[in-house]
C-alpha cells in the first residue's frame, strides 16, 4: 500500500489478523511417544478400532442369526448358540459403552486410564476365546470342528486392530495369549481324544500361526508407532515455525505502524509552495524515507532518503539517519554543514557495509532553493515557463561510507510559479516490467511534463501511477519514495 501526504492520504490501518499464541522459545518434550499430545492422538485411533471391533462382533452376531434360520447343524444346538450369542452380545455391549467413554474423553480434551485400555485389550481377547471354549466343550460335531471354526477368525483382526494402539507389547501377548489358549484347547481335546492323530498338527498350527500373527503385529506397531511419532514432531515442528513466523509478522507489523508514525502526516504549510510525498515499502517494512522540518532560519527542509536493501534491517537505519537529520538540522541549517554531521555520526553507527543515499533541498519563501544531494539521484528540476528539464545526480558519496567526506559546494537556484522539483528513489526507475524492461528516467520526465500543471499531490499520483502502468503487476523488488515541490506562487 501506498501513501500520498497532503491532499492525498492513503488509509493504512494495522492489520488484526496477526496475533500470536507464542510467547517464548518453545522447550522440546523428553519424548514425543510420552507425551499427552501423542496419547491423545492414540487415543482418537482408539476410538476408530472400538468403532471397528463393535462392527466385527455386530457381523458375527447377524451370521449367528442367519444361520440359526437356514437351519445350520451347529447352530440347530441350543447348549451351543445361546451362549455363543450372549458372548458376542455382551462383547457389542461393552465395545458400544467403551466407545462412548472414548467419545466422551476426547470431547474434554481427557485421557482415559491406562488400566481402562489394557482392560478391554483383556476383555477383547476373551470373547473369542470364549466362543472357541463354547464349541470346544459343548458342540456335538467334534473337536475338530469346534478347533477351527470361523469364530477362530476374530482373533487375527483383534491382532490387526491393536496396531492402532501402537503399543507393540499389547499387540505381541493378544497373539501370544490367542495362540497359547488355543493350543491348550488342542491339548486338552488331545487329552480326551477326541479327534484322530493326523489332525493334531494342523490344529497347532492355528495356534502357532496366532502366535506368529501377534508377532508380526508387534514389528509392525513399532514401524507405525515411529512414523507417528516422527509426523506428529515433524507436526510440533511445524506448529512452533507457524507460531513464530506468526510472531514475526506481528512484529513486523508493529514496526510498520511505527515507521509510518515517521513520516509526515501532511503537507508542510510553507508559503509559495506546494509540497507531497508518498511511500510504498517493497516488504511490511523499507529503507526509504522523506520528511520536512522548518528550521529556526525560516527555512523549509526537504529530505529523501534511500537505505541500501528493504526490510526490517534497513528500516531500523532509516530511523536512525531520520532521528539525527531532524536533531541535527535545527544546530546546523547549513545544507553541506548538516550533511557532513550527518555523515560523521552515521559512520560511527552503521557497519556491516550499509549506506544511505540523501537528498535535502533548503526552501526559502522567496523562491530560492539551495539543493545538496549524498549519492542520491536522480532528481528533476522542471521550468514552467519554457517547459524544460534540468536533472541533478549526486554531490558526494552515500552517508555512512567515509568519514570526513565533503559535501560541497551546494546547488542553489531559484524555483518561478509553476516549477517543480522532483525527488525519487531509484526503486521508481529501476521497477522492471515482466520483460526485465526498466521504467527509466526519461517515462519519469515525460509524465512529468504532461502534469506538471497539477497540484503537488497529483502529480506524486500520476508519477506512481504511471510507474504501476509500466510495471503491468510485476513483483516490487525495491522501496518507491516520490517527493513533489512546486512553486505555486
Amino acid at each position: 500500500m501506498y501513501q500520498i501526504r497532503g491532499a492525498f492520504q492513503h488509509d493504512r490501518s494495522a492489520s488484526s489478523g496477526c496475533v500470536s499464541a507464542y510467547d517464548g522459545p518453545h522447550v522440546a518434550t523428553p519424548s514425543i511417544t510420552g507425551s499427552e499430545s501423542f496419547r491423545l492422538r492414540i487415543q482418537r485411533s482408539e476410538g476408530y478400532r472400538a468403532g471397528l471391533m463393535l462392527a466385527v462382533y455386530a457381523s458375527l452376531a447377524l451370521m449367528l442369526i442367519a444361520r440359526r434360520i437356514e437351519g445350520g447343524t451347529y447352530i440347530a444346538q441350543a447348549k451351543v448358540l445361546f451362549p455363543t450369542l450372549g458372548v458376542v452380545l455382551a462383547a457389542m455391549v461393552y465395545e458400544a459403552l467403551y466407545l462412548r467413554a472414548l467419545m466422551a474423553s476426547m470431547r474434554k480434551g481427557a485421557l482415559l486410564p491406562q488400566w481402562r485400555l489394557d482392560a478391554t485389550a483383556l476383555v477383547e481377547l476373551a470373547g473369542p476365546a470364549a466362543v472357541m471354549a463354547i464349541l470346544h466343550y459343548w458342540s456335538e460335531r467334534g473337536d475338530f470342528f469346534a478347533l477351527s471354526a470361523p469364530a477362530i477368525m476374530v482373533f487375527p483382526i483383534t491382532i490387526l486392530l491393536s496396531v492402532l494402539r501402537l503399543r507393540p507389547s499389547t499387540t505381541l501377548w493378544l497373539g501370544v495369549g490367542a495362540g497359547v489358549f488355543h493350543i491348550i484347547l488342542v491339548l486338552d481335546a488331545m487329552r480326551h481324544d477326541q479327534f484322530r492323530s493326523n489332525q493334531s498338527t494342523a490344529l497347532f498350527s492355528f495356534g502357532v500361526l496366532l502366535a506368529m500373527t501377534g508377532v508380526a503385529g508387534m514389528v509392525v506397531t513399532r514401524a507405525v508407532r515411529r512414523y507417528v511419532a516422527e509426523a506428529v514432531e515433524e507436526a510440533q515442528a511445524h506448529e512452533r515455525a507457524g507460531l513464530k513466523l506468526m510472531a514475526i509478522e506481528r512484529d513486523l507489523e508493529v514496526a510498520r505502524q511505527i515507521q509510518l508514525g515517521l513520516l509526515p502526516a501532511q503537507s508542510p504549510r510553507f508559503d509559495g509552495f506546494d509540497i507531497a510525498g508518498m511511500n510504498l515499502p517493497a516488504d511490511q517494512t523499507g529503507g526509504d524515507y522523506y520528511d520536512w522540518q522548518e528550521l529556526p532560519n525560516g527555512r523549509l527542509l526537504v529530505a529523501i532518503a534511500d537505505v541500501t536493501g528493504h526490510g526490517i534491517g534497513p528500516a531500523l537505519v532509516m530511523a536512525v539517519c531520520r532521528a539525527y537529520s531532524r536533531a541535527t538540522a535545527p544546530l546546523d541549517s547549513d545544507p553541506p554543514s548538516l550533511m557532513a554531521r550527518l555523515n560523521a555520526l552515521l559512520c560511527a553507527d552503521i557497519t556491516g557495509g550499509r549506506f544511505i543515499t540523501l537528498a535535502m533541498a533548503a526552501l526559502q519563501k522567496d523562491g530560492q532553493v539551495e539543493f545538496l544531494s549524498a549519492g542520491h539521484g536522480p532528481s528533476l528540476l522542471y521550468r514552467a515557463a519554457d517547459r524544460s528539464l534540468e536533472q541533478f545526480g549526486g554531490d558526494g558519496l552515500p552517508l555512512a561510507i567515509m568519514a570526513g567526506e565533503v559535501y560541497s559546494p551546494s546547488r542553489t537556484f531559484t524555483m518561478e510559479r509553476g516549477d517543480v522539483l522532483v525527488m525519487l528513489t531509484d526503486g521508481v526507475i529501476e521497477w522492471q516490467n515482466a520483460g526485465g524492461v526498466q521504467f527509466g528516467i526519461e517515462p519519469v520526465a515525460s509524465a512529468l511534463g504532461a502534469c506538471a500543471s497539477e497540484p503537488a499531490a497529483e502529480i506524486v499520483d500520476r508519477l506512481h501511477k504511471a510507474v504501476l502502468a509500466h510495471a503491468s503487476g510485476s513483483t516490487q523488488n525495491d522501496d518507491v519514495t516520490i517527493v513533489v515541490v512546486k512553486r505555486s506562487v
